[in-house]
């Protein structure tokens, strides 16, 4: 056992962050509990897993091909993101900035007014639900193409799905890692069993706002490489 002091505890067992981040990917990969998705959506999956520190949660996710291939489409042509809290936005606003992309964040916009075009039975919902929920709602002007992350509020994305099912403009992907033990597992299942854009889900209960900052944060990286913006490297 290490005894901390005069720099030990770090010398012995400390790391380079390259070296930190390879040997978590390897590690990552062999304690998988399913097979990974193919590339490029199997790096999308370990970023989400290593960002938890949970390998278990490789087989919680459904990381479809499409869906990233969407998203990183999106991402590259400078589309918009909309994230439900300031935690998401704070957690990939570096790797976006690099796209050109200053992200919207939901609960920001919750004074702003909501959009006539959105159901009446939808608006009163949303008005006795949380901040996120109606803000998200009121930047749906901004979701035709859009990349829309939901890591936090599970209402947020009942919001989203109730507005969808309106007419809403459809985004080009959502990411739903919304956790808790109230309404997640729920709005995430709703989201899958309809998806009414390609999706990229944590099931369950377990996600977080950290969580869907990683797989942003991914999926810039890809469209970086793509376009030749920034460091090619999640």
């Amino acid at each position: 056992m290490t005894t901390p002091g005069e720099g030990r505890a770090l010398a012995a067992l400390g790391m380079p962050p390259a070296e930190i981040e390879a040997l978590s990917m390897a590690r990552l990969r062999a304690a998988a509990p399913v097979a990974l998705p193919p590339p490029p959506a199997d790096e999308v999956a370990l970023r989400i897993a290593y960002a938890a520190g949970d390998p278990a949660l490789l087989g919680e996710l459904s990381v479809p091909v499409e869906a990233v291939e969407a998203a990183v489409a999106a991402l590259a042509r400078g589309a918009a993101v909309i994230c439900d809290v300031a935690m998401v936005a704070a957690g990939a606003r570096a790797r976006l900035a690099a796209l050109g992309v200053e992200p919207l964040v939901a609960v920001e916009a919750a004074e702003r007014p909501l959009p006539a075009a959105l159901g009446a039975a939808t608006r009163a919902a949303v008005e006795a639900s949380s901040r996120s929920a109606r803000g998200l709602l009121a930047l749906a002007g901004a979701m035709g193409g859009a990349v829309v992350a939901v890591g936090n509020a599970p209402t947020a994305l009942l919001a989203l799905l109730d507005a969808l099912a309106d007419g809403a403009p459809a985004p080009a992907a959502v990411i739903a890692s919304c956790c808790g033990l109230v309404a997640a597992a729920e709005a995430k299942e709703l989201l899958l069993a309809r998806p009414p854009a390609p999706a990229i889900v944590v099931r369950g209960t377990r996600g977080g706002s950290a969580v869907a900052a990683a797989a942003l944060n991914a999926l810039a990286a890809l469209a970086a490489a793509r376009s030749g913006a920034g460091h090619s490297a999640p």
